[in-house]
């Protein structure tokens, strides 16, 4: 991991290649990438009670974090689970399921509006082969819309496609579905666009179990982020889940910050910033 001192390697190496920064500048770069390192972004996971939500974390972050049961709702309060102990690094909400009954949703809808407010992504997960979207669209549209309306990130992600009909076509092998079964897919997710309100884009589809559709998803999480929060993000998803793109995207966010914070004493060099950047964050990756 990058720590103040390769962040200060990092400046001196700008230096040796002529582009002097002045003394104000590099301080304040140091500051924010130094902040960017060190930040500890929170993710929720929202949904209805067995759309798997708690299957996709596992799957997506590679190790067990979150009780899974077959028969009961496991996740009765939010569970605040943190990656990378050992320093910074991506704190995961993972909250009760909307939909056990009237009872448990009237005390998560408080719940939910507790939260929300502190999160930097939020994913709501929806089972594939699920047509009564009645209570996700309430609960979103009561609790989640009026976030998404002032920028906060959002995706609803259709987990367990493998499921959708006709479920035999799925190639176990590929871990991937038929023709068929790819068209019934993409109708699922217009339809569930159109029930969220939501562009297309912002309706993923995956199959945790299968490992389908997930560095697709991960590319789509650190497009939207911001600047300053993909780098967090990133480096605590499952190594095969990290494109090229998704690295890419990371980098820039890093010399987006650079760049806003420099400006004029690397307008000329941005190219050969953007380069070093992605060697000093190989490491990482």
């Amino acid at each position: 991991m990058i720590d103040v001192n390769n962040v200060e390697s990092f400046l001196d190496s700008l230096a040796k290649q002529g582009i002097l920064i002045p003394a104000e500048y590099r301080t304040k770069i140091s500051a924010r990438l130094n902040d960017i390192i060190q930040y500890e972004p929170m993710v929720g996971v929202f949904g209805k009670t067995g759309a798997g939500k708690s299957s996709l974390c596992n799957a997506l972050f590679g190790r067990d974090i979150c009780p899974i049961s077959d028969i009961a709702a496991c996740t009765r309060t939010a569970q605040q689970v943190r990656l990378n102990l050992a320093g910074k690094g991506l704190t995961l909400l993972d909250v009760p399921g909307v939909g056990e009954s009237g009872d448990r949703d009237a005390e998560y809808d408080a719940l939910y509006r507790q939260w929300l407010p502190k999160l930097d992504l939020v994913l709501w997960i929806v089972k594939a082969d699920d047509r009564a979207l009645a209570v996700d669209e309430d609960f979103f549209k009561r609790l989640v819309r009026p976030y998404l309306d002032v920028g906060k990130p959002f995706f609803v992600v259709l987990n367990q496609v493998d499921k959708i009909e006709p479920f035999r076509e799925w190639d176990e092998k590929a871990r991937q579905p038929g023709s068929r079964q790819t068209a019934n897919i993409k109708e699922k997710c217009r339809v569930v666009a159109g029930v969220f309100g939501l562009p297309l884009g912002q309706v993923l589809a995956v199959s945790a179990a299968e490992k389908y559709g997930l560095v697709e998803l991960v590319d789509g999480i650190i497009h939207v982020l911001p600047a300053e929060k993909r780098i967090s993000v990133l480096r605590e998803v499952q190594r095969e889940y990290r494109s090229e793109k998704a690295k890419r995207d990371a980098e820039k966010g890093i010399l987006d910050v650079i760049v806003e914070v420099a400006g004029k004493a690397l307008a000329k060099a941005v190219d050969w910033v953007a380069g070093k950047i992605g060697s000093v964050l190989r490491g990482w990756w």
